[in-house]
C-alpha cells in the first residue's frame, strides 16, 4: 500500500526558496516518490524539539523534514531548509 503525500503550508513556503534550483527540484521530486513507498526507511529520526520527524538529503545543500504518521500512512512534508538552518 503505498502511502499518501500531504504538503504543509510551511513546506509550500519554505519551496519558494529554491524553486530556481532545478537540480534540487528534481532530487525532491524523487525522494518524494520514494516516500509514497516507505517513508520509514528513508532519512533519519530527529531529537529534541523534533522529535518524531524525520530528516532526509536533498542535495548536498538542502534537508527535507518530513512526519510519517504510521495509522494513517501519511506522509506530512513539513518544511525544506539548507542544511545549516533546517534543524
Amino acid at each position: 500500500m503505498t502511502w499518501v503525500v500531504k504538503r504543509t503550508d510551511t513546506f509550500l513556503e519554505s519551496l519558494k526558496a529554491i524553486k530556481k534550483n532545478k537540480k534540487a527540484l528534481e532530487e525532491l521530486d524523487k525522494k518524494i516518490k520514494r516516500l509514497q513507498e516507505d517513508p520509514l526507511h528513508i532519512g533519519g529520526w530527529l531529537s529534541s524539539e523534533l522529535h518524531a520527524k524525520k530528516a532526509t538529503r536533498i542535495t548536498k545543500r538542502y534537508r527535507l523534514i518530513f512526519t510519517p504518521d504510521k495509522a494513517e500512512k501519511i506522509v506530512y512534508l513539513n518544511w525544506i531548509d539548507h542544511r545549516k538552518q533546517a534543524y
